[in-house]
């Protein structure tokens, strides 16, 4: 089975270049895993995860350590307990790979094996279509994984587990059976018990298809993937309606699944057609809910992934001789001179000028006088295309009885205009750029 599994490696060009942080619960998967990379002659790591759920856990770790001394192989252990807060699962599969990056960290590497096999790929695929997923989920579990931390390999996706229970036999190899996995309370367990052998009844080369469909799949959705990459990069994460419209159906909902991926919102088939659909309308402003507090916004042409709080910043006063901070971006300030930075400003006459004036977010049925009679502030944002998310946090400008004399950086009233040609003095807007 070693030339098997070299012949695995050079084919999908696994690239295996550094020690090898091998994966290894003592079942017999994870095992013969190690046992023939070592044969290879590949440098490796033995990491344990010690769960300590089971009376069993102590000596299967004993077992490990052993083990790892008959390989001449470093030991790590990871001692995870539980704090009873959240999914178990998940968190354990984080320490895991918590534990896992530290270990490449240690070794200068940035190789992890896992032990997954031909049966764990069936069984995947099949939860998978039964779950529901995207292009990459149904094609199961990948030979390769890489990301900006490390690259998961799994060099066992060649073969099946008889072929596994064969080896640890013929080269008397001491395993450990987990008594969990005969429980039919877990879907694995009954697909593996009672769907599977069926299959494997009805199709005798069950292995070698889902081995080649798996890499068909994932073939096609590097292709598409890539696309879906570079749209997002061009666009800064923000989906161009027309654009996106125009690509292949395949494309949209990958797109529509790597930014769900990024905000690490849930997502599966259902999800992922409604945003299609709310895409594809074009009845204006709106947003869709999602997972997490999380909500997809559709402001006229782009759509974007945010969180809905867009708080109503609270209203400042400001006289002459004091200024004001409004919703912590914007310093507002009388001024005699104009502005030698980029702040934007507007000249004012002093003794028409009724003080103090009040800074605000906008409020329903605002308006602004303009040459041919008053616009309302809603219009004009809608005119402008002003995002809705950003529309409460515009700074509105108004005098001390309540006539509305800026929306900044939109519009100057047309009594504004009038004081300019007298006017005497400059109120001034400066963001506020805390990164300096």
């Amino acid at each position: 089975m070693e030339g098997k599994v070299k012949a695995f490696i050079e084919n999908n060009k696994l690239n295996i270049d550094n020690t090898i942080i091998c994966a290894v619960s003592g079942g017999v998967d994870s095992v013969v895993l190690i046992n023939i990379l070592k044969k290879l002659g590949y440098n490796v790591v033995l990491a344990h995860v010690n769960h300590n759920v089971r009376l069993e856990s102590k000596i299967e770790q004993e077992a490990m350590k052993n083990f790892a001394i008959e390989l001449d192989c470093p030991f790590e252990l990871l001692n995870y307990h539980f704090d009873g807060d959240g999914n178990f699962e998940a968190k354990a599969r984080e320490a895991r790979y918590n534990f896992f990056e530290l270990l490449c960290k240690k070794y200068n590497t940035d190789l992890i094996a896992t032990a997954h096999h031909l049966d764990d790929q069936l069984e995947t695929v099949i939860m998978k279509i039964m779950d529901g997923s995207n292009l990459y989920g149904y094609g199961g579990i990948a030979v390769k994984y890489d990301n900006s931390k490390y690259r998961v390999i799994r060099p066992l996706l060649c073969v099946c587990k008889d072929e596994l229970y064969e080896y640890a036999k013929l080269n008397n190899i001491k395993y450990f059976e987990d008594s969990s996995n005969e429980s039919n309370l877990y879907l694995r367990n009954r697909l593996r018990h009672n769907v599977i052998p069926l299959l494997k009844k009805e199709c005798g080369d069950i292995y070698d298809k889902i081995e080649k469909y798996s890499l068909m799949v994932h073939e096609a959705f590097d292709f598409i993937r890539g696309i879906s990459i570079k749209y997002l990069s061009d666009n800064n994460d923000v989906i161009d309606i027309k654009s996106f419209n125009e690509f292949d159906i395949a494309v949209r909902k990958d797109i529509i699944s790597l930014i769900l991926e990024r905000n690490n919102i849930n997502r599966n088939n259902n999800i992922i057609n409604d945003i299609v659909v709310f895409l594809d309308d074009d009845n204006g402003n709106k947003y869709l809910a999602l997972s997490n507090g999380f909500l997809l916004f559709r402001e006229y042409d782009k759509a974007y992934i945010g969180k809905n709080d867009n708080v109503i910043p609270k209203p400042i006063v400001i006289d002459i001789e004091n200024e004001g901070i409004f919703d912590d971006k914007y310093r507002i300030y009388f001024s005699k001179n104009i502005p030698l930075n980029n702040a934007k400003y507007i000249k004012l006459c002093y003794n028409e000028l009724k003080l103090p004036l009040e800074i605000r977010a906008k409020k329903p049925g605002d308006f602004i006088s303009i040459d041919n009679g008053i616009k309302k502030v809603s219009r004009v944002f809608i005119d402008r295309k002003i995002p809705t998310r950003i529309r409460n946090n515009i700074p509105i400008i108004c005098d001390s009885s309540g006539k509305l004399l800026w929306i900044y950086d939109y519009l100057k009233s047309n009594e504004v205009y009038k004081m300019k040609q007298k006017g005497s003095i400059y109120l001034v807007v400066e963001e506020i750029d805390y990164e300096l």
